[in-house]
Order: structure tokens, then sequence, then C-alpha cells
């Protein structure tokens, strides 16, 4: 009835967005009625065991299980989706050139630069134009590189489970897509938004509604975890109740915090700045405002630590803010994803 109806109004199909996960599946599916975005259902499954390990899939079939179970969870009966490829398995970037250089010609020999030529025909490029430049006279490239082992894996695993991969997003752009169709009043603003993910945490400088800078840590909520156990001699799952802020035995928050968590934060806040002066560096723009993403952007004093340090306006990102949900933050990247639809010409990869 979704499709027929959408055939009949010529609206856009949306796609479920399925966020796979190191640690677990999230699922969004949203609709649009007079440019309104709807949320229909989502969904979070938690791994029991360890299914990946970085970006390496350990274990295939209990994978797709509980994709099957995000998505029974979701009530989603649609078989077309969208999949995203993590920061750490694509390349992103934006270069500036003179407004009369041809923007494929300057796209391949910025290409040609930095990889050889074997490593061109193993690689799937994608670039598009964006509509605002910072520098008078000249246009900005935006560019995503991603192995096409990478797809044709990721692809493969999800048609294992009855699934059509439709779009193939890629992890800064879905961030980005979620954080503008909830604050599209801050589209010509230089803002940062940091995503703090079990395995990685994501930092992505924005301007004029696309991603422009972007860096990969290999941390995140995990590593908190594995730290606190080793402090207090605990047990993973002590850890983790710790981390949530309740008391276990003697040990509070505040210790934990003291002694583990404002370590972690501390790194992150050496890295955001990092990457918020590489961005003034090449285009003269001072960034002001964070929003922190990922389930471990809920850590109780990880806003008020970050906003004293840079200085900066730090705020919880909300990206299911459209349909007032408050503490979704774990929710970014698939909402990101489900933004997309059949035909979408913005997603090529």
């Amino acid at each position: 009835m979704k499709k027929i109806i959408k055939f009949l109004t010529g609206g856009e199909e949306y796609l479920p967005g399925i966020d796979i996960g190191s640690s677990s599946i999230k699922v969004v599916s949203v609709d649009s009625q007079r440019k309104k975005f709807k949320l229909l259902s989502r969904a979070k499954i938690e791994y029991k065991e360890q299914i990946i390990s970085g970006t390496e899939i350990v274990d295939g079939y209990m994978l797709l299980n509980y994709i099957e179970e995000a998505l029974h969870s979701a009530n989603v009966k649609e078989k077309e989706i969208a999949i995203h490829i993590p920061l750490s398995l694509c390349f992103y970037t934006v270069i500036s050139v003179p407004e009369n250089k041809d923007a494929e010609q300057a796209v391949r020999e910025y290409m040609q630069s930095i990889i050889s030529p074997e490593e061109v025909s193993e690689v799937k490029i994608d670039y598009k134009i964006l509509p605002l430049s910072i520098e008078e006279g000249k246009i900005d490239i935006a560019i995503a590189a991603v192995k096409k082992r990478f797809i044709r894996d990721r692809v493969s695993l999800l048609e294992q489970a009855g699934l059509k991969v439709t779009v193939v997003d890629i992890e800064p752009a879905a961030l980005n897509n979620q954080f503008y169709m909830n604050n599209p009043e801050l589209t010509a603003t230089p803002v940062c938004i940091v995503d703090i993910g079990a395995s990685f945490t994501k930092i992505i400088i924005s301007f004029g509604g696309y991603p422009y800078v972007t860096r990969n840590i290999e941390t995140g909520g995990n590593y908190i975890t594995e730290q606190i156990q080793k402090e207090f001699l605990i047990s993973i799952e002590e850890a983790e109740i710790l981390k949530r802020g309740e008391k276990i035995k003697d040990i509070t928050y505040s210790n934990a915090y003291e002694k583990v968590i404002s370590k972690f934060v501390r790194k992150l806040i050496t890295e955001i700045m990092w990457t918020i002066e590489n961005f003034k560096d090449r285009f003269n723009l001072e960034v002001e405002e964070i929003f922190l993403f990922g389930g471990s952007s809920k850590l109780k004093g990880i806003v008020e630590d970050i906003k004293n340090y840079t200085g900066k306006n730090v705020y919880l990102g909300e990206p299911l803010k459209f349909a007032q949900i408050p503490e979704s933050q774990e929710f970014a990247l698939a909402t990101g994803l489900s933004l997309r639809y059949k035909g979408d010409e913005n997603a090529k990869v």
C-alpha cells in the first residue's frame, strides 16, 4: 500500500535505514508528508556476543539473525534498504579548485596524486560539486572513495537475509543529513558533529549542508568500559552499569569519571580541537558549536567538560528531534540512512 500511495502521489519512497554497528543494530524508518518528516518506527538490538571486531565481521550468520530481529522489532517489512560504509573504511574530502576547472578532471588528478593507478581500479569514486563555495572564484568538490570489495561484501551479506540494498551511503553523509534535517537553521554556520560509537569516534566539520572535514578515531565506548573494568577490577557487565551512572559496590560514577572517563574526554577534546583548527586553516572559518551523537555521548559530565575545555557551545544532538523523541543519540546514523530514497541522486555510492 505504501508503494502504491507514493506512486500515485509522486512522493519519494524512503528506505528503512539499517546501522550495522559494532555493538548493536539500529533501524529507523520514516515517511514525509508535505516535506515534513514522520517517524514510522525504530528499533535497537544489542549483540549478546562479539559479532564485529573493529570493522571485521566475526560472525556473519549471527549478524543476519540480529538484522532480521531488528527489522521485525521495527515492524519493517520492506526488502529494499539503505546501509552505510563506515568512515574507517572510506575516504572523504573536499577540494577547492578554480571555477573554470573541469570538475571531473580535477577529481581524477587529485585521486591520482594520492593512490596508484592499480589502486584506482579497485576503488569506487564518486564526487559532487557543492552548491556553495567557501572561497570566491572557486568551486568546492566533495570526493568519496570506497574499495569495491567492501561494498560487495556488505551487499552480499544483506542479500543472504533476503534484502535488497538500494542505497549504500558513506557514514559522514548519513550523520550530516540527519543533523541538517533537524537543524536547517544552522546550514550557513560551520558546525562540528561528533559521533561517539562503540569502537570508533567520528568527527565531522560541516558547512552549507555538507561535510567538509572528517576524522576517524579508533576508540569509543567499548574502550571506556574496558578501562573501567581494569581500573576497578570488576566485570564487564558491572563496568557498563557504572558507566551508565549507577553505583557498583562502593564505586561511584564520580570515581569512574575522575579516574577513567575524564582521560578519554581529554583525548577526545584534543582530537576535536585539532579537527576544528584544520578546518580553520583550510577555509578560514571559525567553528563555535559542537553537537554530540552516539551512545557514549550520554555519559554524565561529558558535555560540560568539553564545553569548559574548548570554550565552544556544546550540545547533545537530537536525531529524532523531528519526532520529539529525546535521548536518541545512538540513532543518528540510522536516521540519516532513513532519509535516502529510491532514485536519490545524492547517494550514488
